[in-house]
């Protein structure tokens, strides 16, 4: 039907709908401002502004070998209140490795730091972050490099010595920033994930828009052929995304990660490997509704023919299980993919498949309806959105990588809502009275939809650049589980820690001293370990490179000897700016060997010693605490 019938609105009527659009768009602009803005807003007050100037090593450098020390240059002089942490990650999945303690040369620009152990062969990423005597965030990035030959590292043991000290515990940050697929492959994940993530969209919205909206769709041939031609992408990206998954986490080439058999490999990789193997299967399933769509409609196949496509969506909710309240995140994912996939699958579908041509009443009213339904997801879509925003970044929106991308990606989400807005309210406008699709509302309504579509393309491609960043608020050191922990405290100066052994038996043993509160930044920090009077074991000594509250490590492969059973004396030593310091004791249970209870032991009783006076040490500044304190050396 042609267009001679068809009253169109006033002039003026068309020129009132501008101002009502323009409206919408500054009320959304102006609410995602304040969700951006707002969060962040202390830490802009508190916090001055400094940035990193050069790095050893830099971003993107390939190393021979593991270098002996890192070392960072800012822009500007850092202020003695401010305080300078480093976490280096190397692997996939990250692992922390072995770092001192920042040391500020005189400059008051360059901070050196030595590498306590050498990183391995392999992609590592070092997360920096610089924060305020109110340990409000300044500046944080990450530095992405490469080793392409491992260390060997040689050890001196004394084996006269009455006591064994060991190298300095790794130090493990509490803000922490990585790339997860920081190997060589990170681009090919990427663009695998982008591929995948938008093609699985649009076959869940199509379904969901078949099964709701649009019964009759399946019997057009364009319908047909769109099916086919999603679900063949979807099938090469996920591929995709699979193989350079495989070859990031089995440091293999791309090509021996095409291979079906070395897939098997991401069920030891974590759930997002798990994840991915996952929907590829879902994605082959989906062919079975691909070639013959009308299965969406029929009684007996509906549920099946849904449900497929909506579980290859779903694994897209485990693409990151990081942060704070995981299962709540993995809710909040789930709606708000679902959400996306319905607004975003539905405008592909309409766009390219019902608004194809001129045609009967069921193209307009599948037309109309996806408006009404699309409305309420994008709103749903933003909701979730911002939620998971929040559990993951926090107020550091723009003191970090993950956050400045954030902020692009909403400059994309402002757009796609004012496109959506404005076509939603035309095409209402333009349908209301009509029963046929003309050939000019068509093709104009298909120009609206595809542009919509487009800017959720790349909405989805920010998306994809987010889950290679870590947000501020997930740590790059991993939460670890150990047998026994021994709580320490001075009541008398308010120093509570934790030190806790595994698998506290004889032989080495994994180490994490866990600094609750300080009444001052720390200049020295001592944990000995002294067995029974009579016992013929040597004792052990290990200096703790902490300077305030933290959590430093030491592996179990590298761990503390332990060469009798028994009750250990655990005695903690701390030495403070003030000068003053204090000395702490416990008791800890060594066990045999094969873990069986000693024949004899004693059990001594945790005996607190408070503050015993000054040092008479000389206090020269020299390093900055990672809780934002200065730190000052002791010098007899």
């Amino acid at each position: 039907m042609g267009d001679a019938g068809v009253e169109t609105p006033p002039v003026g009527g068309r020129r009132s709908l501008r101002p009502a659009v323009i409206a919408r768009l500054l009320g959304a602009v102006a609410v995602v401002a304040l969700l951006l803005v707002s969060p962040a807003a202390p830490a802009s007050a508190q916090s001055g502004s400094n940035d990193l100037a050069a790095s050893s090593p830099s971003d993107g450098a390939t190393l021979g070998t593991s270098p002996a020390f890192m070392t960072f240059a800012f822009q500007q002089p850092v202020d003695a209140d401010e305080s300078f942490t480093v976490a280096v990650g190397c692997g996939v999945p990250a692992q922390p490795q072995s770092t001192g303690i920042p040391q500020l040369a005189d400059d008051d620009v360059t901070f050196t730091v030595e590498v306590l152990a050498p990183f391995p062969k392999g992609a590592c990423t070092i997360t920096w972050l610089l924060r305020d005597d109110l340990n409000q965030p300044i500046a944080t990035d990450l530095i992405a490099f490469s080793v392409a030959a491992d260390t060997v590292a040689a050890g001196v043991v004394a084996d006269d010595a009455s006591n064994i000290t060991v190298p300095a515990v790794p130090v493990a940050s509490l803000e922490s920033e990585t790339n997860a697929t920081g190997g060589s492959n990170g681009g090919a994940v990427w663009l695998g994930r982008l591929i995948s993530g938008v093609a699985v969209l649009i076959l869940f919205g199509s379904a969901v828009m078949i099964a709701l909206i649009w019964p009759e769709g399946p019997l057009y041939t364009v319908t047909q052929r769109f099916m086919i031609t999603i679900w063949t992408v979807a099938l090469v990206g996920t591929v995709l995304y699979v193989a350079a998954l495989t070859a990031d986490f089995t440091e293999n080439s791309f090509g021996a990660a095409l291979s079906p058999f070395s897939w098997l490999d991401l069920f030891n990789s974590g759930w997002p490997g798990r994840a991915a193997v996952l929907r590829l299967v879902l994605v082959g399933g989906c062919l079975w509704i691909a070639v013959y769509p009308e299965r969406i409609n029929e009684p007996g196949s509906q549920a099946l023919a849904v449900l497929l496509p909506t579980g290859a969506a779903a694994t897209m909710a485990f693409s990151r299980l990081d942060g704070e309240l995981v299962a709540l995140g993995i809710l909040i994912d789930l709606i708000h993919i679902a959400s996306v996939g319905i607004w975003f699958g539905g405008a592909v579908l309409v766009g390219r498949v019902v608004l194809a041509g001129p045609g009967p009443a069921d193209l307009v009213k599948a037309t109309r309806n996806y408006t009404q339904i699309a409305t309420t997801a994008l709103v749903v879509a933003v909701i979730s959105g911002v939620a998971q925003t929040y559990r993951l970044v926090g107020g550091a929106v723009l003191n970090s990588s993950y956050g400045r991308v954030l902020v692009v990606k909403s400059i994309a989400v402002i757009a796609m809502a004012f496109v959506a807005i404005g076509a939603r309210s035309v095409i209402n406008a333009k349908l209301a009275r009509r029963e046929t699709m003309s050939a000019a509302h068509a093709e104009r309504f298909r120009r609206t939809f595809g542009t919509e579509a487009l800017i959720g393309v790349v909405v989805l491609a920010f998306s994809g650049w987010l889950l290679s960043l870590n947000p501020p608020k997930v740590s790059l050191i991993p939460e670890m589980t150990y047998a026994v922990t021994v709580p320490v405290e001075d009541a008398a100066s308010g120093f509570v820690a934790e030190v806790s052994l595994d698998p506290s038996r004889v032989g080495l043993n994994g180490l994490e001293v866990l600094v609750v509160e300080t009444p001052a930044p720390i200049t020295d920090l001592v944990v000995e370990f002294d067995p029974e009077v009579g016992s013929y074991g040597r004792g052990t000594i290990q200096d703790i490179p902490l300077t305030g509250r933290g959590v430093a490590r030491l592996p179990l492969g590298t761990g503390l000897p332990f060469d009798v059973p028994g009750t250990w004396t655990v005695t903690v030593t701390v030495s403070y700016e003030t000068g003053l310091r204090a000395v702490a004791t416990g008791a800890v249970m060594i066990y045999e060997a094969d873990g069986s209870t000693p024949t004899s032991s004693t059990t001594l009783p945790a005996v607190p010693t408070s503050i015993v006076g000054t040092t008479g040490s000389t206090i020269v500044p020299t390093t900055v605490a990672a809780d934002g304190a200065a730190t000052e050396t002791t010098t007899p």
